[in-house]
């Protein structure tokens, strides 16, 4: 019986409370990067990232804000990178495009690191 190696997981970014755009966006850089992107509410972000072990989780700051002490924790216990987006970025396109493609280019190339090397 020969053994084939499986194949590595594919990255998960998961996106948060994010406008649609932004979401589209965020779901061209990853079919371009091979990673996968999840969005899910607030309601199931805790279940949805325990259960998929994210690269990245992308949030809308003022969604962070309403909760940052649950987000923090939450985060920590993943591990994941968190990526807090406020409106400017979220809205306009260039901001986006840059701060999106940084992400997903991270979590392809490196998918075990995280990405708080690179953004902070």
């Amino acid at each position: 019986m020969a053994v084939v190696p499986s194949a590595p997981p594919i990255p998960l970014v998961i996106v948060a409370g994010c406008p649609a755009e932004f979401v589209a966006v965020c779901r061209e850089a990853g079919a371009r990067f091979g990673v996968a992107v999840r969005e899910c509410d607030l309601r199931s972000l805790r279940p949805t990232i325990a259960a998929s072990q994210p690269y990245a989780v992308i949030v809308t700051e003022e969604l962070y804000r309403f909760d940052t002490g649950s987000f923090d924790a939450v985060i920590r216990q993943a591990p994941a990178s968190l990526v807090r987006v406020d409106r400017r970025e979220a809205s306009d396109d260039g901001r986006r495009r840059l701060l999106i493609e940084a992400v997903f280019e991270s979590a392809a190339n490196e998918p075990s690191s995280g990405i708080r090397s690179i953004l902070t």
